[in-house]
């Protein structure tokens, strides 16, 4: 690692405090996700289970934006944390009065649906006024890296823990380690002066920013690409556990296993990212969503749980080429003090796919079976990446950026 940036305590408490976060989040995950289906059976209520999450989190993602540049995004980020802490003792404390019913994951669903719009762009924000833009690459690769790998760790820990401790034990685990995490991010050192203090209206702040991501063409393209991205993992969201149990008749622990395998393809992808030289921008990235989308459609011909693991780290390599070069061209392009407000626009026009990406797998999957679901997933986004790559409009994609040198 980058030896100034072992010496950055702002960055080193971000990026254990994020680290720290996804281990809690996925854990999280992995016990709403079980105890949905376990009381229902039915896809349908697993992607409800995600649309109560999405649809909030559109709603605040739309408005944010503005007040993400205004208030302490570190705090932004801590009191997330604790609030996460707290909502996941509701499904604790059901379980322990044997008193568990399928609105209680519902509930905390929705309350996280409402604090993601609000952590995910200040997170994003804040790390460029920690480190300089020339650590900047390295910096997004160390965090994405870590926060996958942490969520590779999960899946497994989580389908042990469960299988011999129960979900009670692995709730409580999931609330105490968010509250760690809010704490580890009270470390970072942010820099107020930094920060915009002017008060404007929130509806000429959301022009600001949106102008401004209009205008960047490079920003709203690879924003397009990444929104197909989004709808596949909508998909996935709802697919995933009865893929695995039930098209490949695995267990739980072997759900836990496929859902290692993609984070720990990331962070594989991403502790590359600083390595790999590249001549073509278009075809590095472009290409790795190319790869990313033909895992899907090898998935839907697939009859192994092992097969598919190593495919989901295939796609979990891609996706960080993908990801963490879109992620960093963002925060070099926008200026600091309207990161929140293009980030926020750009999460939101993102995001926007992946309810209809749930919707999709909660009614297709039932009506058509997974199979089918994803080969349509893995030929939609190879189509659109060979279109990226293949048509010379998108060569703007090679333009040298303000940060690059030479």
């Amino acid at each position: 690692m980058n030896k100034r940036l072992l010496k950055n305590r702002s960055f080193i408490a971000t990026w254990m405090g994020n680290g720290i976060s996804e281990i809690g989040g996925a854990f999280g995950t992995f016990c709403n996700s079980i105890l949905v289906y376990q009381l229902t059976g039915s896809t349908l209520a697993l992607g409800s289970m995600w649309l109560l999450y999405f649809l909030p989190s559109l709603i605040i993602q739309l408005f944010i934006g503005p007040y993400i540049d205004r208030w302490s995004r570190k705090w932004i980020l801590v009191i997330s944390q604790w609030t996460r802490s707290i909502i996941f003792l509701i499904p604790f404390v059901a379980i322990f009065l044997d008193s568990i019913h399928v609105w209680q994951m519902y509930t905390v669903q929705i309350v996280i649906g409402f604090i993601s719009p609000l952590y995910v762009p200040a997170n994003h924000a804040i790390t460029p006024t920690i480190v300089t833009k020339e650590e900047l690459k390295s910096a997004n690769a160390y965090i994405d890296g870590t926060t996958r790998i942490m969520s590779f760790l999960a899946p497994i820990l989580a389908g042990v823990v469960i299988q011999y401790l129960g979900v009670n034990i692995t709730l409580m685990f999931v609330s105490l380690t968010l509250f760690i995490s809010g704490c580890t991010l009270l470390l970072i050192d942010e820099k107020r002066d930094k920060i915009n203090t002017v008060r404007n209206t929130w509806l000429y702040d959301f022009k600001v920013g949106l102008h401004f991501f209009l205008e960047q063409r490079i920003i709203v393209w690879l924003g397009f690409f990444l929104a197909f991205v989004q709808f596949g993992v909508g998909v996935t969201m709802v697919t995933t556990l009865p893929y695995i149990t039930d098209v490949l008749n695995g267990s739980y622990s072997d759900y836990g296993y496929f859902m290692a395998g993609f984070p720990i393809g990331y962070f594989i992808g991403a502790m590359l990212v600083p390595r790999i030289a590249f001549t073509s921008r278009r075809f590095l990235m472009l290409g790795s969503l190319f790869i990313g989308g033909i895992t899907f459609f090898v998935l839907a011909f697939n009859y192994s749980i092992y097969f598919a693991i190593i495919t989901e780290i295939i796609g979990g390599i891609a996706m960080a080429l993908f990801s963490i070069h879109n992620t960093t061209i963002c925060q070099h392009v926008v200026p600091n003090h309207l990161m929140g407000k293009v980030f926020s626009v750009r999460l939101f026009i993102m995001r926007g796919t992946m309810p209809l990406g749930v919707l999709l797998g909660g009614i297709g999957s039932d009506l058509l079976g997974i199979r089918p679901l994803y080969l349509f997933i893995g030929l939609l986004i190879s189509i659109v990446a060979l279109v990226g790559m293949t048509l010379p409009f998108f060569k703007f994609i090679d333009n040298k950026l303000e940060f690059e040198e030479g």
